[in-house]
């Protein structure tokens, strides 16, 4: 099992990710998601809010890709997992109270999207770009 290194999980909690899906005919989704979190050092979580096109994936296809790009700093990381969407509970309404403390009129959140983080790679310019750190 994966496990998110701290240096990592802070770099998430400070940088925008995006979130790749892969629909039945092949075609490919990738939407920013600002809520993204580390919910603890084996997942990852987000707000879907919409219930759109990703999550119309996920439910056909779990395996997800989230790019976490410090574009100024020029450092990143992919993390790839199995993506499930949660609608009651702990780790829900965890991500309820999140987006309910932004300064923005959002809607309640449809599900908390949890990762299961399986593999996690360095997309950091140089000798090791592209390649498995877990």
């Amino acid at each position: 099992m994966v496990k998110i290194k701290k240096d990592i999980a802070n770099f998430i909690e400070k940088n925008p990710g995006l979130i790749a899906t892969s629909a039945p005919s092949g075609t490919p989704n990738v939407v920013p998601k600002g809520s993204l979190k580390v919910l603890d050092e084996e997942n990852l979580v987000y707000a879907d809010l919409f219930g759109g096109k990703t999550t119309k994936n996920i439910k056909n296809n779990p395996t997800v890709a989230i790019s976490v790009v410090d574009f100024e700093g020029m450092k990143g990381y992919q993390l790839k997992g199995k993506a499930s969407l949660i609608d009651s509970g702990a780790v829900y309404e965890k991500i309820v109270k999140t987006i309910e403390k932004l300064p923005m009129d959002l809607p309640k959140p449809r599900y908390a999207v949890k990762i299961q983080v399986k593999e996690i790679y360095d997309l950091t310019p140089g000798p090791n770009a592209g390649k498995k750190i877990q």
